[in-house]
């Protein structure tokens, strides 16, 4: 298989500004501190090219799933990112009007903050609740018959046994180098052999709860408690378990405290890569292999940090003797785990950020060479930060609506954006679950059910005499005790229908019927599907105009994405204009991806000369004559809402065309009035936008020839309002059969960005980055880029969309850059760049990646300026570019002597450095002035004899040369010897085509842990003053689908 190398120019940026972008002139008014604003809790400096806005805050943020911004005078200014300390947020912007800021505040990227007061009396008097809503309600009040509850006891015994490798055991993933817990609860199946395995991850709580600080936020201190949130799904776990699977609940915590300060994409790899590990240490465990990991305390003083290696023996000890929360003794053994897990059968469950965890886990596996068998994935309330779209596996994604955290429901992207994206071959399902808040999943999360950090997420604010749907008081409100039932029932349904095979269970997650269980008979459980593409003739999508989509009479139809606000140009018109991020969940606006189009739906309006009459407009959509014979499929299913325009509720009337005009028609509020009628509101955050399903079984449709049906006809009628006017969202019109569908385990073509690294120049500018596949495709491969950054200005919010055509890696993206000739306080801004929402391939590791702009007029205030990064060339080769070939003047020389080393193929002006490897030995650095280099060294004196290799390195490029070279001993009577270097003394200087930029002294050779420690610390400081440390650079990472 082809595989191709990534170049990464800042390979190793510890620390990053996220939402920073590339800005305008600075005025040459600012003072010499940089300040250009401040207020009591906040100050505006200047930076490169913009400038930094600093919120200070009085305590940390509460440790939630939602991403903090911030807003000046009323306007949101993009994510901001938490100092180390968590006690203040800072935000680069271009936007001008900051150095006037008169207010600056904290806000959430849901809207929550700006619009969580409770709505009028006006809105909590437009819910659905006229007669006429409550006459199409009513056959739907008594749900269909209840299922057996998936939930109950079955027949196999279940033992528990928690296990703790340490708070610092396991690297995680793109997180800045930090290390995490491996830690955890097993939920062992009495039935024999290897059993399917399901793992569940919760999501961004409260890590540690007590008093005293702790400024490196993870571990947990000594005086506080580490919230034990991998605890919270017991119910589910011991039901999976006493029907046959093995479960294992894993803590996360670790990520949690350090997400919003070091992830770009806020934990969501770092989740997904801990499930990966954790399932590697299973198959080692199944095989009877030995598992073992690393627990490496933070160092104190100059001393080496302190190792302990723990076996898994080791590990279920200590979980039952540890002083915080021991777990109970539970007699399971290393040896007693062998050939107990079926990892060819694997489902994973992810709770708010691990929601998005979970989908970055069978997206990561997708890229493996040998994939895990990931079979299932369900996000409960989850985070939709990246756009990630995953094939192949069948997926629920559940969606409470009193969710007060994720108040926008963004998962409902993660079925929007996944549904047409491969063409596979799985059952896609919205769950979405009326009363539910966020919290109650989790009995950790839930007040009354575990000794801190607990509360109920949804708060009515307004003090209205009428409170909303979702208030505690509210009949609507499911108790903490209903919404967890409702959890533990529907994911203990899933994981069997899915990884178990039971189908019984299929028609909770089909959309076939209203569903319902024995245990939860109470709920109000509505089910949005997406039928696997074997089993849906589908008529049209309503994404694109279509020659067979006509209106007829007083109707309008136009496609339309988003919500309105959006700060690149879209091609379509908006869906909403009136409507808050936190009430249209399609189209509110996701965090990391703001401007790309979001679920494009058809919008129908209708009109009446007379407001009493029934208008005469309808949409007339006619069927492909591939597709006319229906009678192999048991349904007709289209998604639908009413429009933003309607206030209680509208209708309209479906009729079905044959070939002989033979009709069949029915009202869409006898099918399913809650598609037609307004969501429950009282609230700013509600009356939400969904698009709920209709469902007609074509065994109801008497009187036509399903053989040979030609149209489908949505003709308007009267509702709730009472009105001949009103209008529908539509989507997905197809003809299909309720099916699982086949989940497929393989490798997939990965999607991904290069970190770039520019100059910032003295007027407007352009630069490119390289997006780029792992290996080259048989299928077109899209996807969209994004530079995320300030709300104002071209380059903080630029948005393209990319295809690869067939046999394509790389692609260079157009980035505008706004330079100046200005100095200021930082040495660089850094921004964002993601490429997210592919087709026919998944996003990567590398799916997120830094822009950094290097300040290029002097840096004040103590700042130290970074190295000249010099003019960029093909970002492609930079990215992707094998190693250039150097040459020394002497391939054996002597300690002492002195070597002349020249390269080519660099970025004119930037400065590359020599070292001597194998432990790398620094001997200086040059500028290059047309793209070559010459550097005169001299080989330590203490140089071993033997194999080197002299390594040149782009600082903006990430261009690297080799040459290798052997050091001789002259009183060896053959020459020989073999070793490395390490260390010594030397110099190095410029020649030739390269100007000297280095004083020729040696770096210290290697890096412990300790210094490694050292670096992060370093990078923190830099981070507050708004520079930026880069290290490792120029180093190389494969991007291998076989790694």
């Amino acid at each position: 298989m082809s595989t191709f190398r990534l170049r990464r120019s800042a390979s190793a940026v510890l620390l990053c500004a996220l939402g920073a972008s590339v800005f305008t002139a600075i005025p040459a008014s600012a003072a010499d501190d940089g300040v250009v604003a401040q207020g009591d809790d906040w100050s505006v400096t200047t930076s490169p090219g913009g400038y930094l806005v600093t919120y200070d805050l009085d305590e940390p943020l509460p440790m939630v799933d939602d991403a903090p911004t911030i807003i000046v005078d009323g306007v949101p200014l993009g994510l901001a990112t938490e100092s180390s300390d968590g006690l203040s947020l800072t935000l680069t912007t271009n936007d001008p009007r900051v150095t006037s800021a008169r207010d600056v505040e904290t806000g959430w990227s849901s809207g929550a903050d700006v619009q969580d007061l409770e709505g009028s009396a006006d809105d909590a008097d437009s819910a659905p609740d006229t007669r006429t809503l409550l006459r199409q309600l009513a056959p739907l009040t008594a749900p269909a018959a209840a299922a057996a509850d998936p939930a109950d006891t079955g027949e196999y015994a279940v033992t528990e046994a928690e296990y703790d490798f340490g708070d610092r055991a396991v690297a995680l993933a793109a997180i800045g180098d930090i290390r995490g817990e491996m830690t955890g609860k097993l939920y062992l199946t009495s039935a024999s052999g290897e059993r399917p395995t399901i793992v569940l991850l919760h999501g961004r709580h409260t890590s540690c709860s007590g008093s005293g600080s702790n400024p490196l936020r993870w571990p947990c201190g000594p005086t506080q408690m580490n919230i034990r949130s991998y605890l919270g799904y017991e119910g589910t776990a011991r039901a999976l378990a006493s029907h046959g699977f093995n479960v294992v609940s894993i803590a996360a915590n670790s990520i949690n405290s350090n997400d919003n300060q070091l992830a770009l994409d806020r934990g969501a790899q770092a989740r997904g890569q801990l499930i990966l590990d954790t399932l590697s240490w299973l198959k080692n465990a199944n095989a009877g292999k030995p598992v073992a990991f690393d627990d490496i305390a933070w160092p104190v003083g100059d001393a080496e940090p302190v190792t302990v290696t723990r076996t898994l023996d080791e590990a279920l000890t200590l979980a039952t003797t540890r002083t915080d929360q021991p777990a109970a003794p539970s007699g399971v053994t290393a040896a007693s785990l062998k050939g107990r897990f079926d990892l060819t059968n694997i489902g994973i469950m992810g709770h708010s950020r691990g929601g998005e965890g979970v989908v970055s886990a069978a997206t990561l596996n997708q890229g493996l060479a040998k994939p895990f068998g990931i079979v299932s994935v369900l996000p409960l309330a989850p985070v939709d930060f990246g756009r990630m779209t995953l094939p192949d596996v069948p997926t629920a994604v559940f969606l409470p609506y009193c969710d007060g955290d994720v108040s926008n429901q963004q998962g409902q992207h993660m079925i929007d954006d996944s549904r047409h994206a491969f063409g596979d071959d799985v059952l896609r399902s919205a769950v979405w679950v009326m009363g539910a808040d966020h919290n109650f999943f989790n009995t950790v999360w839930t007040p009354g059910l575990y000794p801190a950090a607990t509360s109920d997420d949804w708060r009515d604010s307004n003090g209205l005499p009428t409170p909303s749907t979702c208030h505690t008081s509210s009949p609507t409100r499911l108790t903490a005790a209903q919404q967890y039932q409702v959890g533990v029932s529907y994911m203990t349904a899933f994981f069997r229908l899915t990884v178990g095979g039971e189908t019984e269970f299929q028609p909770l997650f089909d959309g076939s019927i209203k569903p319902s269980t024995s245990s939860t008979e109470y709920a109000d459980v509505r089910i949005m599907a997406s039928q696997p593409t074997s089993a849906t003739s589908l008529v049209t999508s309503f994404e694109q105009n279509s020659s067979l989509i006509r209106t007829s009479g007083d109707a309008s139809a136009k496609i339309c994405t988003n919500m309105n606000g959006r700060t690149v140009a879209q091609s379509l018109p908006y869906c909403t204009e009136t409507k808050g991020s936190s009430q249209v969940p399609h189209w509110t606006p996701a965090t990391l991806a703001t401007n790309v189009p979001e679920y494009p739906v058809t919008r129908l309006l209708w009109t009446s000369a007379v407001p009493t009459n029934v208008s005469t407009g309808q949409l007339l959509i006619g069927v492909p004559s591939t597709m006319r014979d229906v009678s192999g499929r048991s349904q007709l299913t289209l998604k639908t809402a009413p429009d933003e325009s309607v206030t209680a509720g509208t209708d309209f009337t479906i009729e079905v065309v044959d070939g002989h005009n033979h009709t069949f028609s029915v009202a869409a509020s006898e099918i399913n009035p809650l598609a037609v009628n307004r969501m429950p509101g009282g609230d700013s955050r509600l009356d939400k936008i969904v698009l709920q399903q209709l469902t007609i079984p074509t065994a109801d449709m008497t009187g036509i020839d399903l053989t040979d049906v030609r149209e489908i006809r949505i003709k308007a009628a009267i509702g709730a309002d009472g009105t001949g006017n009103g209008g529908v969202y539509l989507s997905d019109l197809a003809f299909d059969t309720p099916s699982l569908g086949t989940a497929v385990v393989q490798t997939r073509t990965t999607v991904n960005v290069a970190p770039t690294i520019l100059e910032e120049g003295n007027a407007p500018g352009t630069g490119q980055v390289a997006v780029y596949l792992n290996r080259a495709d048989s299928k077109p491969i899209t996807g969209y880029v994004s530079v995320l950054g300030s709300t104002s200005g071209s380059v903080g919010v630029a948005m393209q969309p990319v295809t690869f055509a067939p046999g394509e890696v790389c692609k260079a993206v157009d980035v505008p850059t706004q330079g100046n000739s200005t100095t200021s306080t930082a040495a660089s801004s850094v921004y964002t760049v993601s490429v997210t929402n592919t087709s026919n391939a998944v996003m990567g590791a590398g799916a997120f990646a830094n822009l950094t702009i290097r300040e290029d007029d002097g840096v004040t205030g103590g700042a130290t300026a970074l190295p000249e990064v010099g003019v960029q060339g093909d970002p492609c080769e930079e990215a992707l570019g094998k190693d250039k070939k150097l040459t020394a003047s002497t391939s054996k020389p002597k300690r002492g002597d002195t070597v002349t080393v020249t390269g080519s193929g660099f970025r004119a002006g930037e400065s590359v450095s020599l070292e001597m490897h194998s432990e790398p030995v620094a001997l200086g650095s040059v500028v290059s002035t047309d793209g070559t280099v010459s550097f005169t060294v001299t080989i330590p004196a203490d140089a071993e004899f033997g194999s080197h290799t002299f390594v040149a390195t782009g600082y903006g490029s990430g261009t690297v040369g080799t040459t290798a070279f052997a050091v001789v001993d002259p009183s060896a009577p053959t020459g020989g010897g073999s070793g490395s270097g390490s260390g010594g003394s030397g110099s190095g200087s410029g020649g030739g085509t390269a100007a000297p930029a280095g004083d020729g002294s040696l770096a210290g050779t290697g890096v412990n842990a300790g210094q490694v420690i050292g670096w992060v610390a370093f990078s923190v400081m830099l981070l507050a003053g708004g520079g930026l440390l880069l290290v490792l650079r120029g180093m190389r990472r494969r991007v291998d689908a076989d790694q």
